[in-house]
């Protein structure tokens, strides 16, 4: 069986079918993604794209994310959908 989604997730918690207590066990059973998908991108001024990425150096196979960098990245995705254009 695979993820849910960050997204999924939500749009099952808008739509009453999920509660707050139901999401925590599936994070705590390690069924919900940590990242979102979507990419925002912002225009220089020559019209490029440029493209934002958080990257966790040594973050990887054998390490696993406290609830403080799931956090941060959160914070980071939130400034992301504000400021930046998302791509169609």
């Amino acid at each position: 069986m695979g993820k849910l989604t960050i997204k999924e997730v939500d749009d099952l918690k808008n739509q009453g079918i999920l509660d707050d207590k139901t999401i925590k066990e599936l994070e705590t059973k390690k069924l919900v993604g940590t990242r979102t998908r979507g990419a925002s991108y912002f225009l220089t001024n020559n019209k490029k794209k440029v493209y934002p990425t958080l990257y966790f150096r040594k973050l990887g196979k054998g390490t696993t994310q406290n609830q403080k960098l799931r956090d941060f990245r959160n914070e980071f995705n939130i400034l992301l959908e504000k400021f930046g254009t998302k791509e169609q």
